[in-house]
């Protein structure tokens, strides 16, 4: 599979200051929304091919 990707310095990031203050409280996820993070992570590489070109990988 190829994909293009936009690289982190070329993309809009929030601000943490202007964040509410019970942010942090309201992205609690639940056990098992960590664990088919962990899941897809321990699935998934991305590798460098070029300067621009990415190429990623999902081992299942």
């Amino acid at each position: 599979m190829h994909k293009t990707i936009t690289h982190l310095n070329k993309t809009d990031l929030i601000n943490s200051t202007n964040l509410p203050k019970n942010f942090s409280q309201k992205m609690q996820p639940s056990e098992t929304t960590i664990n088919n993070i962990l899941r897809f992570a321990a699935n998934y590489r991305v590798q460098k091919i070029s300067q621009n070109e990415f190429v990623e990988i999902t081992l299942s």
